[in-house]
């Protein structure tokens, strides 16, 4: 998988065709070294509360364990709906894409999570400066934005709120939570990595597929340190 077409010694007319091939190439190793990486990583998360549950079950009779053994459940699930939407979503050809008006998907994906960040005590609001619309698949958008602002209710105290503010050519998704430190930013798009003061355990592939959908857009995605709380910042770079 690392061998290539050598560019030397070959006629000008070739030439754009074999550094091209060798581009492709280039792409199908990054791509296998990047699967293999992953699956070795899901296959790590997986092994720890799978012995855990196994456990459990071997040394304890008591029905006092379920709630430990619903929770541990609960993770594994969370972790293999995101697996397979992560799957989903690495998948341009599988998007439809259609003119979307920004604030009708904000108000679609707020009633979505409405009842969780009211039993969170958080507010959902919406910041409109100019009218925003893109070319985009809904259903990677509805998750995209999704995603962000489940990001940021698992960070928001009660009695904050979630402003998304919106643009002709960008979209914010702000919080007013605990933040997160200089030295863990790099690492806040990373598969299975996640920050401290979530409300839950979570997978940590939730800002992963956020930026898989945007760069399947051609969206930029970037985040910014706030004072208090984060924000994140889509801007269509097409």
């Amino acid at each position: 998988i690392h061998e290539r077409l050598r560019s030397d010694n070959v006629p000008v007319e070739v030439a754009p065709l074999v550094w091209s091939f060798n581009k492709v190439l280039d792409r199908v190793e990054h791509g296998f070294r990047s699967q293999q990486d992953f699956l070795a990583r899901v296959a790590h998360e997986l092994k720890t509360p799978l012995a855990l549950i196994r456990a459990q079950i071997e040394l304890e009779r008591s029905s006092s364990i379920k709630a430990a053994l619903l929770n541990d459940v609960e993770h594994m699930s969370r972790q293999v709906q995101q697996l397979i939407m992560l799957a989903e979503v690495s998948e341009i050809q599988n998007y439809n894409y259609q003119k979307l008006n920004a604030k009708e998907l904000v108000s679609e994906v707020f009633y979505f999570l409405e009842p969780i960040a009211k039993s969170l005590g958080v507010n959902l609001s919406t910041v409109e400066t100019s009218s925003l619309v893109i070319n985009a698949d809904k259903s990677a958008c509805f998750i995209l934005l999704k995603n962000l602002l489940e990001n940021a209710l698992q960070h928001s105290p009660s009695g904050t709120s979630i402003v998304v503010t919106l643009d002709k050519d960008f979209m914010r998704v702000r919080d007013f939570g605990s933040g997160i430190s200089e030295e863990n930013e790099k690492y806040i798009f990373n598969r299975f990595w996640r920050g401290e003061h979530r409300r839950d355990i979570g997978a940590g592939l939730g800002l992963s597929i956020c930026k898989e959908i945007a760069q399947a857009h051609n969206f930029s995605i970037d985040f910014e340190r706030e004072n208090p709380g984060v924000s994140f910042l889509l801007r269509n770079v097409s």
